[in-house]
């Protein structure tokens, strides 16, 4: 699954992206899953990473295009981005933040099938991790990328996903064995993050999304470690 971020502040615009793009998956045998943001604000506001492709409008109220790009490779220097323009001369300073492509309004289908075809040769290949959680007497394959953190609720471990929660009757310990992937560590004793998610950490806390989770003074030093590792590559 390819997962594509369209940044755009124009309804009807959006749409003509999504088209585009089940057009695309039709036509190529893909599987996109498409996330929406009306603005810049709300697409810095609440980046978790992950994307492999992002298409912006260069042209929004409040925080335009450049500037949410500035924004973005502060958080992601890699993710692939093309822009979505009214004025091809406004995709020039694109170079700037590194964009791969433009795209010029209102959206040809022929031609964006042209600039995927482009993208998708840059996006790496990987191979999809999933875990199996029993939940509810069902087991159930869930994509380890997806899961943002896992925290206990009593005997059950709950996993907060992109798609909601699941619980699972076990430990932590368990849990944290059946990942087994460096980009997870643990802010405290009962508490889990896959750092993939993580939008800001603060002395005491860590922001994943609209929840700030404690960090604990014993799992501090290990965690502030692990999160160093991971923004410099080596998870």
């Amino acid at each position: 699954m390819i997962r594509v971020a369209i940044v755009e502040d124009d309804g009807a615009e959006r749409e003509r992206l999504r088209s585009c793009l089940h057009w695309v998956e039709e036509s190529e045998g893909l599987q996109f899953h498409v996330t929406e943001f009306p603005s810049g604000t709300a697409f810095i506001g609440s980046f978790e990473g992950g994307y492999d492709l992002i298409f912006m409008d260069i042209e929004m109220p409040g925080m335009n295009g450049m500037e949410t790009a500035r924004a973005l490779r502060k958080m992601d220097a890699s993710v692939l981005l093309i822009f979505v323009t009214n004025m091809a001369q406004y995709a020039i300073a694109g170079y700037e933040v590194e964009a791969l492509d433009f795209i010029l309004k209102p959206v040809n289908k022929y031609s964006f099938a042209i600039k995927m075809k482009r993208a998708l040769s840059r996006i790496p290949k990987r191979t999809e991790e999933f875990v199996t959680v029993k939940c509810e007497g069902e087991l159930r394959q869930v994509l380890i990328s997806s899961i943002r953190y896992l925290d206990m609720d009593g005997h059950y471990v709950v996993y907060h996903t992109t798609e909601g929660e699941l619980k699972e009757y076990g430990t932590m310990k368990e849990a944290y064995g059946k990942i087994n992937k460096p980009s997870f560590a643990f802010v405290n004793r009962s508490c889990l993050v896959n750092l993939y998610h993580v939008s800001a950490v603060s002395r005491n806390s860590v922001t994943i999304g609209e929840n700030s989770l404690d960090i604990s003074r014993p799992q501090k030093k290990g965690f502030l470690a692990a999160m160093s590792d991971f923004m410099g590559g080596r998870r």
